[in-house]
């Protein structure tokens, strides 16, 4: 009976008005500490360190909760305060109906969080693409190239660094760099392979800059049972090096993580429309053909005008000066009907309140 008693009024605390208020505020808060950080930060680092968290961390000390937390803490508010005072009233409908809205754009958000993926694909004109790429994420491939079709194989930066062993060969990180460019050697270095013969890795500081991106690099030995040598690889470059294991030969590329596509989309045409005795763009847009096995279907994609399709969703992002190269933004997101139902049971509860509000 005492246990009971302590858990019945440890439930009715979570529900208390009390602890809405209180989460209110840290979320109050919490925006106001993220919109400081962003200056230094950038949107996405901050969003990841403040919003896509658990706890918010200060040189390593724990400060305060992160979204997760008051995301969690919040929908557990919502339903130990309906556990502990609903009442079978239709006087209650409206308000339960706004509840539940705002319970289902939590977990809609959360949803979003976690499943759903922000990519980039960029097209010149008359290319065709069945892939897109996580910008600020990479990994290194090794490329059987085959009479009809080549095999990828993929290693995340992780799994090099706890170290591989591929097809008799071992691959071994020396040294990465989490921003780095290609800088000219003055004299050429025969302990390196093929490109890092000629180039070195110059380490650059971590950029939060929203038009600037970190790009990595790697030295790397790569090691088998009658040769080794190293390698240097940089996410940047188009280059391909190939290195040899005892019974095959690979093209191995450092470069942006891609997720394929069961259909390709192919650029057809970009055309860009300018403000009059100005440069500044009035609208751009993409003349696209998407290729699915039921056949092609040409799109046009512009400003408020994306093209979904297979829970796909391409957006028209930017492009490049030469007008030959349209950037689309693309996302994955499993759960983006969620805002809508909720935001439709809101104002469903709303109307039901002010309805029940003026019959009084």
């Amino acid at each position: 009976m005492v246990l009971t008693s302590r858990l019945r009024k440890l439930w009715r605390s979570l529900g208390s008005i009390y602890m809405t208020v209180t989460l209110l505020l840290m979320l109050f808060f919490i925006v106001i500490f993220a919109t400081f950080a962003q200056v230094d930060y950038g949107i996405f680092e901050t969003n990841r360190r403040y919003f896509a968290s658990w706890i918010v961390f200060w040189r390593n000390i724990p400060i305060f909760l992160g979204g997760y937390s008051i995301g969690l803490l919040l929908c557990i508010n919502l339903v130990a305060s309906h556990a502990t005072r609903w009442r079978l009233n239709k006087r209650y409908l409206g308000i339960f109906l706004i509840h539940m809205g705002i319970f289902i754009v939590i977990i809609g958000a959360a949803g979003t969080s976690f499943f759903g993926k922000e990519m980039q694909v960029s097209l010149s004109v008359n290319q065709t693409a069945n892939y897109v790429e996580f910008p600020s994420t990479y990994e290194l491939v090794l490329i059987d190239q085959g009479d009809v079709t080549d095999t990828i194989h993929r290693f995340s930066l992780d799994e090099l660094m706890r170290g591989v062993t591929f097809n008799q060969m071992t691959l071994t990180v020396n040294a990465y760099y989490l921003n780095a460019y290609l800088n000219r050697r003055g004299i050429d270095s025969l302990r390196y392979h093929q490109l890092g013969q000629y180039y070195s890795l110059l380490s650059l500081p971590k950029t939060y800059k929203m038009s600037e991106r970190n790009v990595p690099g790697l030295d790397l030995t790569v090691a088998h049972a009658t040769d080794d040598y190293r390698m240097i690889l940089w996410g940047g470059s188009a280059v391909y090096q190939d290195i040899n294991s005892p019974n095959q030969t690979y093209y191995i590329k450092l470069r942006p993580k891609r997720q394929y596509l069961p259909f390709s989309l192919r650029l057809n045409q970009f055309e860009k429309v300018d403000y009059e005795k100005t440069q500044k763009a009035k609208h751009f847009k993409s003349f696209v053909t998407l290729k699915t096995s039921e056949g092609d279907m040409d799109h046009v994609i512009q400003m408020n005008q994306p093209l979904r399709y297979g829970g796909y969703t391409f957006f028209q992002a930017s492009f490049t000066p030469n007008l030959e190269t349209s950037v689309f933004q693309v996302v994955q997101n499993p759960s983006w009907r969620i805002p809508y139902i909720a935001s439709i049971i809101m104002v469903i509860g709303l109307f039901i309140q002010m309805i029940i509000g003026m019959k009084r």
